[in-house]
């Protein structure tokens, strides 16, 4: 019985070796059953004494110390511990902790110098700052220290003033470990913060990892090359590369403090069940867990070894540390792929029991991967306190199916269980969840605006708008908020959902609860791309305003504008529709580009071709009719889209079905002018913008519409059928009438703009004044085609006449007939003819007794450009032509010339006799003279002259930068400072906001105009207006360009500076701002700003940057600098042909002839491929050819030859 006692006692006591397997099972490999019997028989003569009562109470001590590691409840403010980055938020990040603990880093805890950024940014002093995912990679090593214990909850901090508390600039040595920050960035390194007071610490550029982008607020492990200590402070020299990191150890001194991450020389003592007992410095007893014991050069430790481990942390109070043997610098940024090799929520077959140990089952599953599960997650009858016990159900060496929890980055094993449950979850990572999918869950917890929903092991929130199919409804007559939430759903209820969202960035899932969306067979709606025109789709309304908004599944929205929403007009949308409320609509029109859709409640299910065909059905009487409505403003979306609506449409065809009937029945069009006058202001629906304040810039913008015409003014444009003279001027009859029916429409619309004016411009009366500009507009556009064809019609006939005449005309002549009186006989009918033919188009176009002159700018095209509209054909194209034409032109001018020099000279042209080279001889100089000056005519009537000629021009085109600008160089001629802004300013707010280079012109324009005549703060309040509306990177280009025209030293170089800060990785930032320091003599500056992108940019954009600067060196008058940079990048780069193709088209400019050939020569000499030596003997052949030098030619052909015939292909 006396040995019953001794091996079974009772209370508990700890578990002997008969279960706890000594050191020979922890250092053996659990892999190599061999060897694990061999060991203890070499090992028995050394452990004899190890069951004695002695050595079994020291055992017991250290295995409890080891086993004493950090948890929620023994870790204290103040502590510093080594974290890996688990997970990197928009405003914090999340920290994995040893011993299963996880923490979290605010933004603001990251460093001195990023706090100090934010306040920037939030100043507007800044125009960016660094995201925390640009700073942060998932499994990242950190230093930490605990600011706020509070339950399971840690808030930790990062920045080195915390970490380096209480340390004086006097404790710093080579080779300490540290954490700091960037505080800037200078030409030769960076300023670092160490939060240790009194120091000045410098980043040297050689010594940087190129693989941390470091810039302002960043943090980075660095190591202390070298200390220039004195009694008031110390200039420390840091190192952050991966080598120097790996290398640096501190120098044992008195009240060393142990950092983690410190690397230090661990003994190794005793070997524990749960890790290994050993010293460190002067015999400190430090120990490793288990988790973290990794061999050594591929060897398990040996007792007496010593080995390299870094401090995880030191226990508090008893002040004991914990390493880790894990190589945490390998690499600067550790691949999580590679190191977790089984994902969460994988089933494992057959996991292999290897311990019991530490109140948790120890299972391996698979080739490097541990698993650890919790006994308070194992189901089974026996008493759990006895481990002896629970071996019963889990021996050593059983095999078992586990699913895998989670991976502890910290701990590098996996968390594991074995319940049923789990292990037929369905759901257990965000990634097995898509959009669409019909879920089951569990609510958890109901709050008045959200309840939160567990689907298997994802948590999904579940909105206030998405718990009913009623939404979001307000009863206006009830003060409180609705109680839904809590009345209908209860913790623990179990109900079904829809997935409405997949975050995996954000990792949040949007559910809903809406029995409407909840259907199996309901289209899902879950990209733009998927979206099918004329189909309806069930949503939810997020916004109502003066339109509607539409999500669908995905965060997919549609603009649903207003009249689209109800057939019936309503004062206000908000009382018929609520947010969270079904609806069903039908796609108008989808942008997948763009992102963005437009929507109808009134709309049926179409196919994309029925709409057109219904619009044509329709009578011109139902439009009439259907328009007769209270016009309404539509509002702009969140995205910025104005869309053109149906009703401008059934306006447009309005106008054309009107104009037809004004031509084709003259007796009826009394009638429709007056039913047309009636709902014309009526149908002018017009899109604006959700901002008041750019109403002028929305009404423009919505006016982009194509120009139409009817069926019979393509019928009357058509010319292959005017074959002879009568139907021509049949043809020309009907154009004149439907011109004159043009005019007459213009001439309404400008009585009715005229009324509107003379009342006062009003934000009621506004939009339909600017709605019948633009159909002026149109009808204006209209009229300009018609009068192209007229004159095409013209041409014609004048061709036809004149052949006619010429064939008579040859005749006679060889019948020695009277040419000279037929042709001036026939040039006097023609004469009368043309004469009646203009009168009847003088007539159609007279407005109030308006001249000649006026008539003539009708029939030219609106202005586009400042160049001449008309491009007459030169005399060598004239002369070009074929005889026969020849002679209608001459005839045609001789009929049609009404000068008097000409009628003067008609009768000596009888007497002399001249002959028909005579007269063409003279005709052509005459032609030549005319073409000449009808030129000169065109291009004089094309540019505007005036304020009343330019308002004219833009109004025809009112997106033309062109004109604009020319329009403020008007006023700036006559130093009207102040207009020549308003023009600007106009502009913007008038060119569509589509055309987005237009608008760029007109602020570059403004832009120059502030730096030449304006105060620096309308510089700089025009400066920033640019930046907001348009690319940064291309205001400052543009703006570079200014200061180099304004010759602003200072100015460009503050901006250069601002550039390479705001724009370090796009290599043309880089070219441009050399370029413009060059331009002003900046030498040095420039060459600062090269430098600048060789240390910054990446090595595959190196050699056209320096390729650049080489040039710019060239044209600066640096020819030496130029060719040692081309050398330079050919020596490192001797297969870029390109770049020796560069540096050759630069000798060869200059006329370093000599050179030339030796550069050619020294790189024909190298050992190229083939392909590339055919390019270089190409590119040698070519300039010698241009040099002159034939010998020389010969010499390299022959020279390319041998080599043929040496290379062996």
């Amino acid at each position: 019985m006396g040995d019953t006692e001794e091996y079974f006692p009772r209370g508990g006591k700890k578990p002997t070796v008969t279960y706890f397997k000594p050191s020979s099972n922890f250092l053996g490999a659990a892999e190599k059953g061999e060897r694990k019997k061999k060991k203890p028989k070499k090992n028995r003569d050394p452990d004899d004494g190890y069951l004695s009562d002695e050595t079994k109470k020291d055992f017991d001590h250290s295995y409890k110390n080891c086993s004493s590691r950090l948890t929620y409840k023994t870790i204290k403010q103040g502590v510093l511990i080594l974290g890996r980055v688990s997970q990197v938020h928009e405003t914090k990040v999340t920290v994995a902790l040893p011993g299963k603990m996880t923490g979290t880093v605010m933004a603001c805890h990251i460093s001195e110098p990023y706090n100090k950024l934010l306040e920037a940014y939030v100043n507007d002093q800044t125009d960016k700052v660094k995201e925390l995912s640009e700073m942060f990679r998932p499994g990242q090593y950190v230093m930490l220290k605990v600011l706020e214990v509070e339950n399971m909850k840690l808030m930790l901090s990062m920045m080195p003033q915390h970490i380096n508390s209480g340390r004086s600039h006097s404790d710093l040595s080579k080779g300490d470990l540290l954490q700091a920050a960037v505080v800037s960035v200078e030409d030769h390194g960076y300023l670092m913060d160490l939060g240790i007071p009194n120091t000045r610490p410098f980043l040297p550029k050689k010594h940087v990892n190129t693989e941390v982008e470091l810039d302002v607020g960043v943090l980075t492990w660095c190591c202390v090359k070298s200390v220039d200590a004195s009694p008031d402070n110390s200039i420390v020299k840091l190192s952050n590369e991966l080598s120097a990191i790996q290398r640096c150890a501190p120098r044992p001194r008195p009240a060393l403090q142990l950092l983690p991450g410190m690397a230090l020389d661990f003994t190794v003592h005793k070997p524990l069940d749960n890790g290994i007992e050993g010293h460190v410095l002067n015999e400190t007893t430090a120990y490793i867990q288990r988790d973290h014991v990794d061999k050594v050069k591929g060897k398990k430790p040996a007792l007496g070894q010593k080995i390299r481990a870094r401090v995880l942390y030191v226990v508090p109070i008893r002040k004991t540390p914990f390493l880790t043997m894990k190589d945490i610098f390998a690499t600067t940024y550790p691949d999580l792929r590679e190191e977790q090799k089984l994902k969460d929520g994988e089933i494992v077959e057959e996991a292999q029991v290897i311990k019991i140990m530490g109140r948790s089952v120890h299972f391996k599953l698979g080739p490097g991967c541990i698993g650890a599960m919790s006994l308070k997650s194992i189901q089974v009858d026996e008493n759990l306190a006895d481990e002896d016990i629970v071996a019963k159900s889990y021996p050593v060496g059983s095999c078992h199916k586990v699913r895998v929890i989670s991976y502890n980055l910290c701990d590098y094993s996996y968390s594991v269980s074995d319940q049923s449950a789990l292990l037929t979850e369905k759901y257990f990572s965000l990634e097995q969840l898509t959009v669409g999918d019909l879920v089951s869950g569990t609510v958890t917890l109901v709050a008045d605006d959200h309840i939160l929903v567990n689907v298997g092991r994802v948590r999904g929130y579940v909105p206030y708008t998405h718990m009913s199919d009623a939404g979001m409804f307000v009863d206006p007559k009830k003060a409180s908020a609705s109680k839904l939430a809590k009345k209908k759903f209860k913790e623990g209820q179990e109900v079904n959902a829809r997935v409405l969202l997949v975050d995996l960035e954000a990792r949040k899932l949007l559910l809903t609860l809406k029995p409407s969306l909840l259907a199996p067979d309901l289209p899902i709606l879950k990209s733009y791309e998927e979206a099918e025109v004329g189909k309806s789709y069930t949503g939810c309304i997020r916004v109502t305003r003066d339109y509607v908004l539409v999500v669908f599944f995905n965060n997919v929205m549609a603009l649903v504008p207003r009249h689209y929403v109800t057939k019936d007009p309503i004062d206000n949308i908000r009382d018929a529709f609520h947010p969270g409320q079904i609806v069903n609509c039908t796609i108008i029109r989808v942008s997948p580009e763009d992102k963005k859709m437009v929507a109808s409640f009134t709309t049926p299910p179409f196919t994309a071709s029925q709409p057109r065909e219904k619009r044509e059905k329709r009578k011109a009487q139902s439009e009439i009719t259907d328009d007769h409505e209270v016009p309404k403003k539509r509002r702009k979306s969140i995205d910025g889209e104005i869309e053109v609506t149906d009703t401008k449409k059934k306006k447009k065809k309005l106008e054309k079905n009107a104009t037809e009937e004004e031509v084709t029945e003259p007796k009826q069009k009394k009638k429709d002018k007056s039913k047309e006058q009636e709902n014309e202001s009526a149908s002018d629906h017009i899109e604006t913008d959700v901002n008041d304040e750019d109403n002028e810039e929305e009404t423009n913008a919505s006016y982009e519409m194509e120009v139409t015409l009817s069926t019979q003014d393509y019928e009357l444009m058509d010319l292959s059928n005017c074959n002879d003279i009568k139907r021509c001027k049949k043809r020309s009859a009907s154009l004149l009438k439907c011109i004159k029916a043009r005019n007459m429409k213009i001439k309404r619309i400008e009585q009715k703009l005229a009324k509107i004016e003379a009342k006062g411009l009003n934000a009621k009366n506004k939009v339909y004044h600017t709605a019948m500009h633009a159909d002026m507009l149109v009808v204006q556009e209209r009229k300009n085609k018609l009068l192209d064809t007229l004159k095409s019609v013209k041409d014609k006939i004048r061709e036809l006449s004149t052949q006619k005449k010429m064939k008579k005309a040859v005749k006679e002549s060889i019948a020695e007939g009277d040419e000279d009186n037929k042709t001036e006989l026939d040039g006097n009918k023609e004469k009368k003819r043309k004469k009646k033919e203009e009168a009847i188009e003088d007539d159609v176009n007279k407005k109030d007794g308006e001249k000649k002159k006026k008539r003539k700018k009708s029939e030219i095209q609106v202005v586009e450009s400042l160049e001449p509209v008309l491009e007459a054909p030169s005399a060598k194209d004239f002369w070009s032509t074929t005889a026969t034409y020849v002679n209608n032109e001459v005839n045609d001018d001789e009929d049609l010339s009404s000068s008097d020099d000409e009628q003067k000279e008609q009768p000596k042209k009888k007497r002399k006799k001249l002959t028909v080279a005579e007269k063409l001889a003279k005709v052509r100089d005459e032609e030549e003279r005319v073409r000449d000056m009808e030129r000169r005519a065109i291009e004089s009537e094309a540019q505007p002259r005036s304020s009343e000629q330019f308002e004219r021009a833009l109004l025809a085109n009112p997106d033309c930068s062109q004109l604009w600008i020319a329009y403020m160089a008007f006023h700036l001629q006559a130093t009207e400072i102040d207009k020549a802004r308003a023009v600007g300013r106009k502009a913007l707010s008038t060119i569509s906001f589509r055309e987005e280079r237009e608008k760029l012109n007109v602020w570059i324009a403004m832009l120059n105009v502030e730096h030449r005549f304006g105060t620096q703060e309308s510089q700089q309040k025009t400066l920033e207006e640019a930046l907001q509306m348009n690319e940064p990177f291309t205001v400052h280009s543009k703006l570079l360009d200014i200061y180099v025209e304004t010759s602003k030293q200072q100015e460009l170089v503050s901006l250069v500076d601002l550039m390479m800060r705001k724009y370090k990785r796009q290599p043309d930032a880089y070219i441009q701002a050399g370029g413009a320091c060059y331009k002003l003599g900046l030498v040095d500056k420039a060459r600062q700003v090269m430098q600048k992108a060789i240390s910054i940019l990446e090595k595959k954009e190196h050699v056209s940057v320096l390729v650049q600067f080489a040039l710019l060196e060239r044209l600066s008058g640096s020819r030496e600098r130029a060719e040692a940079l081309f050398e330079q990048v050919l020596a490192v780069y001797p297969q870029r042909v390109d770049v020796l193709s560069a540096y050759v088209d630069m000798l060869v400019k200059g006329g370093d002839v000599e050179q030339v050939r030796q550069v050619m020569d020294r790189m024909t000499s190298q050992k190229l491929p083939a392909r590339k030596m055919k390019i270089v003997y190409k590119k040698w052949i070519e300039v010698e050819e241009k040099i002159g030098d034939q010998e020389q030619v010969e010499r390299i052909r022959q020279r390319a030859l041998e080599y043929v015939e040496k290379a062996q292909f």
